[in-house]
């Protein structure tokens, strides 16, 4: 893929001649309603606007890829870092404006992840899968919102993996190894008609 193909370009830069580099990892949230909601042209539409307001952004114009659906990644190559703070507000001001589709203004937020090297990492696979990990942070945490890569955040991803894993294992094996408990659900009305206890008993949970 081209953007593999960049990427590991300026990273190896960075190895040779110092500086940093940023990757970000962006998908648009709830863009089904859009596509369901006006079809699949305007959908199409939307997504094309949208690689036009970002690829004019100073700095990141020849390193923006759309990845297929609704995923964008964009490359802050090691020359245009410095100014990497512009950069991710002139993304969020593109994504706080409406988008003109079939006669009328439609909003659609972003969620993204960003990952920095060779801070987290110097390789291909690497920078791609923690940018992928911090994005699906962001969309955990609200959506609208960008979240960058942290050891942290790896941990609960991971966890989520294994957790998911072992839920698939179990199925497979006809459920055996899930054990089920009951609560029962008492409403504040039930509560009121329990049994009064004795004058002079203390109040409940005193």
């Amino acid at each position: 893929m081209c953007c593999e193909k960049d990427l590991a370009a300026f990273v190896e830069d960075t190895r040779k001649n110092g500086g940093h580099g940023a990757l970000m990892y962006l998908d648009l949230d709830d863009f089904k309603h859009i596509n369901d909601s006006l079809g699949h042209q305007y959908g199409d539409i939307l997504l094309q606007d949208i690689s036009k307001a970002v690829s004019r952004i100073e700095g990141i114009s020849s390193s923006c890829y759309r990845m297929g659906g609704d995923e964008f990644v964009i490359i802050v190559p090691p020359e245009s870092y410095y100014r990497i703070d512009k950069i991710i507000e002139e993304i969020k001001d593109a994504f706080a404006t409406p988008w003109y589709l079939k006669d009328s203004d439609y909003y659609c937020t972003m969620s993204m992840g960003l990952v920095r090297f060779p801070d987290h990492g110097d390789s291909v696979a690497e920078l791609i899968r923690k940018s992928d990990v911090a994005m699906y942070a962001a969309k955990k945490s609200g959506k609208n919102r960008i979240a960058e890569y942290s050891d942290n955040i790896d941990s609960a991803s991971i966890h989520r993996l294994d957790l998911e894993k072992s839920m698939y294992d179990a199925i497979k094996k006809q459920c055996e190894e899930f054990e089920v408990f009951f609560q029962p659900v008492v409403s504040k009305e039930d509560g009121k008609k329990g049994k009064k206890g004795k004058k002079g008993d203390p109040p409940c949970g005193r």
